[in-house]
Order: C-alpha cells, then sequence, then structure tokens
C-alpha cells in the first residue's frame, strides 16, 4: 500500500501541515525539520498526488509550453531555460508542438485545459488568436519571438527592426545593391518585422524596392531552397538574407548546387545563430538571439503574472539581436 502524506508525518514527528510545508514551499520550517521530513519521505517512498494538491490550492504546477517544432534548436534553447526557470519554483514543463497551425494550436490548448496547466508559453502560430479571449479557463499567457494577431499578450520578442535594418545597411555600405530576401512562413510577426527593416534601410539609402527580391517559402530547408532559385534569376543579385535558420540551409545548397561563390559572387547572411554556421563551407555570418535569456525571462514573466494576477497592463520586452560576422558576408 502507497505512503500517504500522514505516513510521513508520524515517521518524522511532525504534522501534515508541516510536511505539506516542506513539499511546497508555503512556510519557514527549520531545516532539521526539513531533513526529517525529506529522510520519511525517501524511506517510505512517498510520492505526492499532484491532483489532490491542485485541487486544494488551485494550482497543479504545470506550465505548458508550445512550439513550432521540437527539432528547431529555437525552440530547444529557449525551453532548456524555461525548465530550469520553472524547476527551481516547483513547477513541471510539458511541451507540445503547433507546426506553424493555428487549428493544430487550438486542440492543443484544449488539451492543455484538460490538463489543468496553470499558465503557457507560447510561440503563436500564423492567424487570428481572439479564441484565447474566449477560453473559459482564464490562464497567463506569454508570447514568445513573435506577436499574435487579435490577441494582446505579454510578449518577449527580439529587436528584428533593427536588427534587420542594421545589416542591410552594412551590406549596401559594403557595395552590395541587390539583397534578396528569403521569406518564411506567412503571417509570423517577427518576420514581417524583418521585412519592415529591410525596406527602411533601402529607403535610407536610396535604393530602389524590388519586390522581386523577397522570395516567401515556407521556413523549412526545402522552402530556402527553393525561393534561392527563384531569387537567382534576379539580374545582379549579389546578397541574400534568410529570415528563418531552416531556410538558410536551403540557401547555401542551392548556391552550391549552381557554383555561386560565396562571398564572391553573393553574400549571405541569416537570422538565428547555431553551432552549424561556424563549421558550415564557408562560416554563415549570422544575427543571434540571446536564446537563454529570452527563456528565462519568458517564464520569470509569467511566473509574476501567476502570483500577481491582478495586474492588467501587458508588457512587450525587446531583446537586441548581436551580429556574429563570419566569411560568408
Amino acid at each position: 500500500m502507497a505512503a500517504t502524506i500522514k505516513d510521513v508525518a508520524v515517521y518524522a514527528g511532525v504534522s501534515t501541515a508541516t510536511v505539506s510545508h516542506v513539499l511546497n514551499g508555503t512556510r519557514y520550517v527549520a531545516e532539521s525539520t526539513q531533513e526529517r521530513v525529506k529522510m520519511a519521505i525517501k524511506k517510505l517512498g512517498y510520492v505526492p498526488n499532484i491532483s489532490a494538491s491542485g485541487l486544494r490550492s488551485n494550482r497543479t504546477k504545470r506550465i505548458g509550453m508550445l512550439v513550432p517544432s521540437i527539432s528547431s534548436f529555437f525552440s530547444v534553447d529557449i525551453a532548456d531555460a524555461v525548465e530550469q526557470v520553472l524547476g527551481k519554483n516547483g513547477y513541471q514543463l510539458v511541451i507540445a508542438c503547433s507546426h506553424e497551425d493555428i487549428e493544430r494550436e487550438k486542440k492543443q490548448m484544449d488539451v492543455f485545459t484538460y490538463q489543468q496547466v496553470d499558465g503557457v508559453l507560447m510561440f503563436p502560430a500564423p492567424g487570428a488568436h481572439g479564441y484565447l479571449d474566449e477560453m473559459v479557463r482564464k490562464i497567463p499567457i506569454v508570447f514568445l519571438d513573435r506577436k499574435a494577431s487579435g490577441c494582446e499578450r505579454d510578449v518577449i520578442i527580439g529587436e528584428n527592426i533593427s536588427a534587420s535594418y542594421d545589416l542591410v545597411m552594412q551590406m549596401l555600405e559594403e557595395g552590395r545593391r541587390r539583397i534578396g530576401i528569403l521569406n518564411g512562413t506567412e503571417g509570423v510577426s517577427a518576420l514581417e518585422e524583418r521585412i519592415e527593416g529591410y525596406r527602411k534601410a533601402l529607403t535610407v539609402k536610396g535604393v530602389e524596392f524590388m519586390p522581386e527580391l523577397i522570395q516567401n517559402g515556407n521556413s523549412t530547408i526545402t522552402g530556402g531552397y527553393e525561393a534561392t532559385e527563384a531569387l537567382l534569376e534576379v539580374k545582379g543579385l549579389d546578397a541574400i538574407i534568410s529570415l528563418a535558420p531552416p531556410m538558410t540551409i536551403g540557401c547555401l545548397k542551392c548556391l552550391k548546387r549552381y557554383k555561386r561563390k560565396i562571398p564572391g559572387d553573393i553574400a549571405v547572411a541569416g537570422f538565428g545563430d547555431t553551432e552549424w554556421a561556424d563549421i558550415a563551407d564557408p562560416p554563415v555570418t549570422t544575427l543571434r538571439h540571446p536564446l537563454f535569456e529570452m527563456g528565462q525571462m519568458a517564464a520569470q514573466k509569467l511566473l509574476n503574472r501567476l502570483e500577481q494576477p491582478e495586474q492588467k497592463e501587458y508588457e512587450t520586452i525587446r531583446v537586441p539581436l548581436e551580429l556574429i560576422r563570419r566569411v560568408s558576408f
């Protein structure tokens, strides 16, 4: 028969309330008493009933995290930071994937509701998010890396406009005049902001905007390859900026197939830094997000919302992106 909290209390010589305080950190308990309780828990093999404690405290100590792709280094690095912050505060992280599909996202939010998560960290998929305001169970939600259409929440996002602007300005100042853009999945606010920075730099430098220099595709290796093929049709193309990391790989594969020298014929730079960028041939210039810091900020913001639910004003926190200059540009 499984040990109960009463068994632990008797073994440790304390009250059940004291055992509860040790488990949940809800009140100061002397260190010597904590040790007795922990020893009793270990000796008896006691496992707390999370569901029952959740009913009593109105908390399950579970946080949902909805990512576009589980295989993405971007998602993984942020999730690592989130898990560390939540773990230190006694929370469990539950991860799910939307695959950038708003209908799949809605279904997963229903699952999170069934699991009674206390809050959600979300990379919102493209599409209208007004449904979040209509959910019966109101829980705090923090958006990561992008804003959501039709819904206001706290957001942790990169300084996309200024980062794109600065990169394009540098390319123009170094003699690159036909700068192509590999634009990823439509409806992602971060990508739209990067396009805005690109166009702003062209305007400042008096360079004509050419619509054919922006090629859209899925934020995948295949999408990047196909979009690069389309860009190669533009006469005088001498630089490419990839707005999504997988597309950068597709771009490199395409340029290699068509025997275009990097950076001699075409300079290449991309958003999102990863280990492969440094060992690619040639090493790729990237704009690096402070992923770990973004994850920490998002987790802490969500915890703050849980502790102070009366807060009404939502906050958008912008983090700077760092240009990592390598051989490709």
